[in-house]
């Protein structure tokens, strides 16, 4: 191979290397977009959670995490609980919705309404996402309940 076939193609393989980690963020993006089921939450909701993740290709998402294990109301009415039931029902479930922007592999949350009123007008970091196959992963370093960083597994909805 001569000098100039092989300085054409480590230029053709530079561009499609820099266009590849270019289109990077956009891919993943794309790629976030849809509806999915919890895998697992770390251990505030249980080994085996409940929950749901919409991500909207317009940059709204809405988030549902609860134990399965919530007791139900003796009373069969959601305002005249006891407050067992309700220390329960808070400690094991959180819920909120907002926009979402991605930059790199972290994706913000901007939360308009919360279960968690602290986080009303907040932004909230997940970092290390990725979505491989049909699993999207990402860890929360700051849980709304404290302790460490929590990972999220997800998988999506078919």
């Amino acid at each position: 191979m001569n000098r100039c076939n092989m300085v054409s193609l480590s230029v053709i393989a530079a561009l499609g290397l820099a266009f590849s980690v270019n289109n990077a963020p956009a891919q993943l993006a794309k790629d976030v977009v849809g509806t999915w089921t919890i895998e697992s939450a770390g251990d505030t909701y249980s080994s085996t959670p409940k929950g749901s993740l919409i991500l909207t290709a317009n940059g709204r998402y809405s988030l549902q995490l609860l134990r399965p294990d919530l007791p139900k109301y003796a009373s069969n009415n959601r305002t005249k609980g006891t407050p067992a039931e309700y220390k329960a029902t808070v400690e094991g479930s959180l819920s909120y919705f907002g926009t979402y922007s991605i930059s790199g592999t972290d994706l913000t949350l901007h939360v308009e309404g919360s279960t968690f009123p602290n986080w009303i007008g907040t932004d909230q970091k997940r970092v290390n996402l990725s979505v491989i196959g049909d699993e999207l992963k990402y860890t929360n370093t700051a849980p709304s309940g404290g302790g460490g960083a929590a990972p999220l597994v997800w998988r999506r909805v078919k």
